[in-house]
């Protein structure tokens, strides 16, 4: 073996370190989030059955990968225990910081919501159809903050009710776009509202929140929108000014596009002739196209569909995507191999200006 490949395999292995420590501390960011649910619940953050649980699941993982048993357990304990120990240091608020209602709170980003807020020191209140005894109109009028976390189809409606209310909080939304919403919003901030739009460009389970970003916009109220980033400050998160009329045209690319290609990649291999799942595939460029689209197909259909039919934008994302299909396949067939290597260097430019 020569030195040139004994550096080419460490740098492999630094890469590895690299995705192992990322989820190590997303998996450590997710028992926190369990943590303050345990609080909130009044339940201890020991739990010696589900620990064990735990365990078998590690070690028979590791059985599956060909990994000793004392290793993987061993592994298995310093997670765990670094776990609790972070439940136990969760943080209580200094001081309580009001109240909070967050509409949808019973959904994906408003459990999400809940805990956060619950974690800055407010005391939450939920309006959903789970919870039909909260009357919205009532509590949105006392509310120091409230956030909208409903599907995009019902926000306007959701925000037109909060509206009437005359809040004297903070009033947000976190809907993926903002075409359904802005009219309503800006009405709001016009009407002497506190408002701003809030986009968490993450979901529910994504952590640590240290490296998520989370976009902020102008509804007409300064004060909204500088009190929704002081909301968010404390997560760490990197947090952006995008302007509202500007914010679904982004999406269309960063949400439309990734989306809309996971969704045809999923949809014509579930359509191949032969049975993939035969052929062993782990740390296939498949694979990891794979267990992406998988992950988007764990999310709601209503918000997949919502994202491809509500935003403007949308349908250019679709003519780039067909076109960027036809100029592969034209390249692929030039008999040279030119046209397709000029197709590879203009795409590395993944992010920057157009080709």
């Amino acid at each position: 073996m020569s030195e040139a490949e004994i550096a080419w395999l460490r740098e492999e292995i630094a890469s590895v370190d690299r995705e192992v420590l990322s989820l190590v501390a997303r998996r450590l960011y997710l028992a926190e989030q369990i943590g303050w649910e345990k609080r909130f619940l009044g339940q201890r953050v020991r739990a010696a059955e589900v620990e064990s649980q735990v365990t078998a699941r590690i070690r028979a993982e590791g059985k599956a990968r060909g990994l000793g048993s004392d290793f993987v357990v061993s592994l298995g304990r310093l997670v765990i225990e670094e776990s609790v120990r972070r439940q136990e240091a969760l943080p209580r608020p200094e001081k309580e910081q009001g109240t909070a209602l967050v509409a949808g709170g019973a959904g994906r980003m408003g459990r999400w919501l809940c805990r956060y807020l619950r974690s800055q020191g407010y005391r939450v209140t939920v309006h959903d159809p789970a919870s039909p005894q909260v009357d919205l109109s009532i509590v949105a009028a006392t509310a120091d903050v409230i956030a909208v976390a409903v599907p995009m189809d019902a926000a306007a409606s959701v925000l037109e009710t909060i509206g009437d209310a005359k809040p004297r909080g903070l009033v947000f939304d976190v809907t993926s776009l903002k075409t359904p919403v802005a009219r309503v919003l800006r009405s709001l901030t016009t009407e002497g509202c506190t408002a701003a739009s809030v986009h968490p460009l993450f979901g529910p389970h994504f952590g640590p929140l240290s490296q998520a970003t989370i976009l902020l916009s102008d509804c007409g109220s300064p004060l909204g929108l500088e009190r929704a980033r002081g909301l968010f400050r404390p997560s760490g998160s990197r947090l952006v000014d995008v302007p509202l009329e500007d914010h679904d045209e982004i999406m269309a690319t960063l949400l439309g596009l990734s989306h809309l290609t996971l969704l045809s990649f999923a949809r014509a291999a579930a359509r191949a002739p032969i049975d993939v799942g035969l052929v062993p595939t782990e740390g296939t460029t498949f694979a990891r196209l794979a267990s992406v689209a998988r992950g988007l197909l764990d999310d709601p259909p209503a918000l997949l569909r919502e994202i491809q039919a509500l935003n403007p934008h949308t349908p250019d994302v679709r003519r780039r995507l067909l076109q960027a299909i036809e100029e592969w396949t034209r390249a692929a067939a030039d008999s040279d191999g030119k046209a397709f290597v000029t197709l590879l260097e203009e795409s590395r430019h993944l992010g920057g200006a157009p080709q």
